[in-house]
């Protein structure tokens, strides 16, 4: 299956503790969206990412192909079972110009905003440097470090 990541789990060595044989496909982005830190973590003690509509705006991430066994592992870290997140279908679009069907995650209800948890920053960071990311777009994640919480 594929997943769109776009918070802490475009971090392969994150991601990878939950889900071993994740694969990175290709980078993405989702138009019409934008990151807002609307759910509370009290585990981090700040703010988690989520994605908000946002007519022209773009949330870049990257795209996985992860077993289903284990994005079932990936619905329990997000707490699909207890509904704070749930896993949704959506198009990005590619580096390579096409559009993907992939997983994601979001909030079922935000609350918030809330500022964001700094080890959850640098788990974004370290993903989008990782990944290639546009530079722009990373130097917006680095700049979050700046109002991080704990």
């Amino acid at each position: 299956m594929k997943y769109f990541a776009y918070g802490s789990n475009m971090s392969t060595a994150y991601l990878r503790r939950y889900c071993p044989s994740a694969t990175f496909l290709l980078r993405a982005a989702l138009p019409n969206f934008r990151i807002e830190f609307r759910r509370y973590s009290t585990d981090l003690q700040g703010g988690i990412s989520t994605i908000l509509e946002a007519p022209g705006e773009l949330v870049q991430g990257v795209v996985y192909e992860i077993p289903e066994a284990e994005i079932l592992a990936l619905d329990e870290l997000e707490d699909v079972p207890l509904g704070l997140y749930r896993r949704d279908s959506f198009l990005v679009l590619g580096e390579d110009g096409a559009w993907h069907a992939a997983a994601l995650y979001r909030v079922v209800t935000p609350t918030g905003p809330y500022a964001p948890a700094a080890s959850y920053v640098e788990m974004m960071v370290t993903g989008a440097m990782e990944h290639g990311l546009p530079a722009d777009y990373v130097a917006r994640l680095v700049a979050l470090r700046q109002g991080a919480a704990g």
